[in-house]
């Protein structure tokens, strides 16, 4: 008696597997639903930013400035936009900064410092010239500081974010946008 009840414990052992198993899968993949569906909620996809994702990364970002320039070293992403256009404004340069920073803070992970720098190129001499300089950090960036970069009133800065940015001007920005930003 005991080889049927082997083979009958064995059979029964698998219909149970055989009715179980699809319900398992089931319940895999309402989790993946559920993770698909987590993933299109969030706002934006956190990368690991790398040399062989670089350029495809930042080429997707909404930007009016053209990038002149990046380097990525130590996690520690510098960048050159350059303005294109004579009638580019500080709000607009403002705006840009906040979608960098948002980028290089909320986009990825591995990005600790964003050294951003305004310049303009001569038509003549193709020589650029640095017109705004900043040093930002990812432990100083909050959400109001993207709030007050993004939604300028006007186009003087607060002091608060200029010194926590360490944002530098040049004479030649003075001179462009005519004292609408003074150190």
């Amino acid at each position: 008696m005991k080889p049927w009840t082997v083979l009958g414990g064995s059979i029964l052992i698998t219909t149970a597997a055989a009715i179980l198993l699809p319900s398992l899968q089931m319940l895999d993949s309402g989790t993946a639903a559920v993770r698909e569906t987590q993933a299109t909620i969030s706002p934006q996809q956190r990368v690991l930013l790398t040399d062989d994702n670089l350029v495809d990364t930042l080429n997707e970002l909404p930007l009016t400035t053209p990038i002149a320039s990046v380097s990525w070293e130590h996690s520690v992403l510098t960048l050159d936009v350059k303005l294109s256009k004579e009638e580019t404004t500080p709000l607009e340069i403002y705006q840009n900064m906040a979608e960098l920073a948002a980028f290089s803070f909320y986009g990825t992970t591995n990005v600790r410092q964003l050294l951003l720098r305004v310049v303009t190129e001569d038509e003549w001499s193709g020589e650029r010239h640095l017109l705004l300089a900043s040093d930002i950090r990812r432990n100083e960036w909050t959400n109001e500081a993207l709030e007050q970069l993004r939604n300028r009133e006007g186009a003087e800065l607060p002091e608060d974010l200029k010194s926590r940015f360490r944002i530098t001007v040049t004479p030649m920005w003075q001179n462009r946008f005519s004292g609408v930003y003074t150190n």
